[in-house]
């Protein structure tokens, strides 16, 4: 099912709030384990997205969501966001990237975020792996958590997660337990109707990198995506 983010935004004007979705329908919708459980030790690992328009530093916390930061590093290292694009960016909130199906995609002619190829948006890696989030850690109400539950996700009272503040890495979904490869930066300005949905598992590291992720635009290619501990 395709979603277009403009239907996305004005469910937003009207209900204050929306969801960042990868499109789904490519994969299986069951979830899958993926063997990605790692021992919590390092507080943070440092990830290099190299672009066109220079390098991106962020900071990984395996301590806050340590299947998914497990999840980024193995692909990366597996060099499965070589070549791909950041397929979606909406003006001053977000740069979405990680759809391996974007790699054969020609940069978009614009609009309210979707990619010239209808098929880019459901990529991912094969397989769906469950949330981290901890609501309560976010400040969450308890008949807000019962709203979010009622549709479907689930929760880790045990994490420490984190807000969607400028600069956060989050994973984008298709809604609860969805999770592959594809992830967003939040560019601008704290998005608190995003809590609860999204698992944060990082940040933008500095300043420097953050100037380069307000100069991504549409199409612009990852040409590497590097870790170290």
């Amino acid at each position: 099912m395709k979603i277009f983010i403009l239907i996305v935004i004005l469910l937003a004007v009207m209900s204050g709030g929306y969801y960042l979705f990868f499109k789904g329908g490519s994969e299986e919708s069951e979830n899958v384990q993926t063997g990605l459980n790692q021992p919590k030790s390092a507080d943070k690992i440092m990830v290099t997205i190299s672009t066109q328009k220079g390098e991106i530093n962020l900071e990984l916390y395996p301590k806050v969501a340590p299947k998914t930061v497990a999840n980024f590093v193995k692909l990366a290292q597996e060099g499965f966001y070589n070549g791909t694009k950041f397929h979606r960016v909406i003006p001053d909130f977000m740069i979405q990237g990680g759809d391996p199906l974007s790699k054969t995609d020609p940069r978009s002619a614009g609009g309210f975020g979707e990619a010239s190829d209808p098929r880019v948006g459901t990529g991912g890696p094969g397989y769906k792996f469950e949330d981290e989030i901890n609501p309560k850690s976010l400040g969450l109400s308890e008949a807000q958590i019962a709203q979010l539950e009622s549709a479907g996700y689930s929760y880790d009272y045990t994490l420490a997660s984190l807000p969607m503040d400028v600069g956060s890495l989050a994973m984008a979904n298709s809604g609860p337990n969805t999770n592959g490869s594809q992830f967003f930066i939040v560019t601008y300005s704290p998005q608190p109707h995003l809590n609860g949905r999204h698992t944060v598992f990082g940040k933008v590291a500095n300043d420097a990198s953050m100037e380069v992720v307000r100069k991504i635009t549409q199409g612009d290619v990852i040409q590497s995506v590097t870790a170290s501990q």
